[in-house]
């Protein structure tokens, strides 16, 4: 009886390691499968989440002479979604100007390189024409969905700022309106002051994020001008903490992430010791050309990740001139707070931390030649803490 039961035993033993082996091996097969279906929906995810990038295009020759611009976007290397021109100005009485030059060739050029034309609304920073046209909403929504649908372009991005919090219920108002007017595909956006502090008071109190973000498709931060004309200490354009906290107001606020472009400069502040230049405005181009003419000194500041360049022009040099401000730079030292492929990156990893639509930037033409060879990489690079 010992020898059969171990005749039974021994060829048990094997149908059961068969078993198990095939067992292990449809395991394996299936792990090996739902790998790869992983790998392929995390390519899939790669490949389809590209953030949105849009510009603001402005330039008082803009009207006269859009084939700069056509040549302009060329230089993105096909990076742009969306550029918002300066077609869009108030009159005194908030009206339309019905006389600015709209180029129906740059339309066409833009459309043909699948880039939306999205022009901004702008009181052109006075507070009177600002008024006037939240007092004449009516009339003004009328016009400009004419002129959208007139020439063909893709909506409008509204960019009134000089308005206080006594104009906030006007301004969501003008923002529906809007809305309600434009049919199909036609896009409104609006453009908001950064708000890092939560301020009710000044032009940050005209923003109800919550409702212009109901009311629009999208809101485009302006986080810039942490420092500017009015400050007279040097300081940084756009510092991290001053962004991250701007887009942490704004989510807030119950802005979806998905409908929330970070605003990105692309320019640099310049200050004279003595005060008779207190933050103007330069591109990252003049920014480049000022620190090479002069020797400047160039530091990145960790904390702020923002650099910051000092240079110092002699009796002796050629001195220059800043023609958007018609203002020569005479002698002395000055401080340029400016940005550079570091701190731009380091913006741009905020839009995957915060899962944002993307970005929007002030503005085209200010940019670097080497800005575009990392702009749209770095801004859909996966964000890894640190």
């Amino acid at each position: 009886m010992a020898f059969q039961k171990k005749h039974l035993i021994v060829p048990f033993v094997f149908l059961l390691i068969a078993l198990l082996s095939q067992l292990t091996a449809c395991s394996n097969q299936d792990s090996s499968r739902i790998s790869k279906m992983e790998e392929g929906l995390e390519e899939m995810d790669q490949n389809t989440d590209n953030k949105f990038i849009m510009s603001y295009i402005y330039d008082k020759n803009l009207a006269l002479s859009p084939e700069a611009y056509a040549e302009e976007i060329k230089h993105t290397v096909k990076e742009l979604d969306e550029v918002s021109p300066a077609y869009f100005t108030l009159t005194p009485e908030g009206t339309l100007d019905e006389t600015r030059r709209i180029s129906h060739e740059f339309i066409e050029a833009m459309h043909k390189e699948s880039v939306k034309v999205v022009p901004f609304l702008s009181d052109q920073w006075n507070k009177e024409v600002a008024r006037a046209a939240l007092d004449n909403k009516e009339e003004l929504v009328s016009q400009v969905v004419d002129m959208i649908e007139q020439y063909n372009l893709d909506g409008v991005n509204v960019d009134i700022e000089h308005v206080t919090k006594e104009d906030r219920a006007d301004y969501n108002d003008l923002v529906k309106r809007l809305r309600e007017s434009l049919t199909g595909e036609k896009k409104v956006s609006v453009a908001v002051a950064a708000n890092p502090e939560g301020w009710t008071d000044g032009w940050h109190g005209a923003y109800d994020y919550s409702a212009l973000a109901q009311a629009s498709d999208e809101l485009m931060l302006m986080a810039y001008d942490e420092h500017f004309q009015s400050h007279e200490t040097p300081g940084p354009v756009a510092s991290l903490s001053f962004v991250e906290r701007s887009i942490q107001y704004a989510l807030s606020k119950n802005v979806p992430s998905e409908k929330l472009l970070l605003g990105i400069p692309f320019y640099g502040r310049i200050w004279k010791d003595d005060g008779t230049v207190l933050g103007l405005d330069v591109s990252l181009k003049i920014v480049e050309e000022l620190i090479e003419k002069y020797d400047g000194y160039v530091e990145y500041d960790q904390e702020l990740q923002s650099p910051v360049a000092t240079f110092t022009i002699e009796e002796n040099d050629d001195w220059s001139e800043i023609e958007k401000w018609e203002k020569i730079l005479t002698p002395g030292t000055y401080t340029l707070w400016y940005e550079n492929k570091d701190s731009i990156k380091a913006k741009l990893a905020l839009v995957q931390k915060y899962n944002l639509k993307g970005t929007g930037i002030w503005s085209l033409g200010q940019e670097t030649e080497a800005t575009w060879n990392y702009y749209k990489e770095s801004l859909n690079t996966p964000y890894k803490p640190e």
